[in-house]
């Protein structure tokens, strides 16, 4: 794919790894302003550290630091085939001590959602000030009332039962098949949107007819699965067991403000509405009238900058 000018940057420049202790690489970018206060970005399902140019300038009026942080597997950090949910809070606590961070803010999209909710459960409560989950999924209790079929049928049956099927899958779809280059998916993409698009919302419909965030979206998703799928399988599959940790234990004096789309069929508002009632007074939700994917395009500079208020 020829490197056009893009709205959302494509380029690896701000990426870098740090070992951990036990030898892994983490990998991660950074975005915004980088003398603003940090702010980690924990990607969705599936999802890289490129996932955080999406917050690049955005964050620069406000005056934030995006650190976007690779889960094992993904991009360029090393697998860790045996891990859990709390696991990766200890690879985020290990960067902060790293880049010599004295606070921070933890932001979480969809597939981050429940990896930012274990790091309010987990991070330093001196360091960590404020959470933000933006149609975050939450805990398999809250069920999956409200999916569209395609996600009721990954969340209750594919991903827990059948991972392995779920690689295969997900491999042979158009943004996965790595064997193709980048034009020839962005051209398959845009063929196949074109006959999907007439039964999806109107909200989706203006934010994919977007040139520049497909090509972004591409290239999301050529890091994410550059080391194959099983990194994928796997967050799948955690996502529906027990988390690790309860969500009313979170301690309540940390702000955590969820941002759900009225119209999400993929995390339903419920989702956002469980997780506030298990987090009590701590809790600040929004249900705004958009979708799972409009909801950040359309409401990302407004969540961004709620979040530093309370930094």
């Amino acid at each position: 794919m020829d490197e056009a000018p893009n709205r959302y940057r494509l380029d690896t420049d701000s990426s870098a790894t740090v070992t951990l202790p036990d030898g892994r690489k983490l990998g991660y970018a950074q975005y915004g302003l980088l003398s603003g206060p940090a702010i980690f970005y924990v990607h969705g399902l599936p999802g890289s550290r490129l996932e955080g140019a999406l917050f690049d300038a955005p964050a620069i009026t406000p005056r934030a630091r995006i650190i976007s942080v690779e889960r094992p597997g993904y991009g360029l950090s090393s697998p860790q085939p045996n891990r859990t949910i709390l696991d990766h809070v200890k690879d985020i606590d290990y960067l902060a001590t790293y880049l010599e961070l004295d606070s921070y803010a933890v932001l979480g999209i969809s597939g981050g959602g429940p990896y930012a909710l274990a790091c309010a459960a987990a991070l330093p409560a001196d360091k960590l000030k404020a959470v933000l989950i933006i149609c975050g999924l939450g805990p398999p209790e809250l069920g999956t009332k409200g999916m569209d079929w395609w996600h009721w049928l990954g969340f209750n049956i594919g991903f827990r039962y059948f991972p392995g099927a779920c690689r295969w899958w997900f491999s042979r779809e158009t943004i996965g098949r790595l064997d193709l280059t980048e034009q020839e998916r962005y051209d398959r993409f845009q063929k196949e949107w074109s006959k999907a698009k007439r039964k999806a919302h109107p909200k989706d419909v203006a934010a994919l007819e977007d040139p520049d965030l497909i090509r972004w979206f591409i290239r999301n998703h050529s890091e994410a699965y550059g080391q194959g799928f099983d990194a994928f399988a796997l967050d799948g599959n955690l996502f529906c067991r027990d988390f690790g940790f309860r969500i009313e234990d979170i301690r309540h004096d940390l702000p955590v403000h969820l941002w759900y789309g009225k119209y999400d069929t993929h995390v339903p508002a419920n989702h956002g509405e469980g997780i506030a009632a298990r987090l009590g007074p701590s809790a600040r939700l929004r249900v705004e009238d958009e979708t799972h994917g409009s909801l950040t395009w359309n409401c990302r500079v407004r969540a961004l900058e709620e979040l530093l208020k309370v930094m």
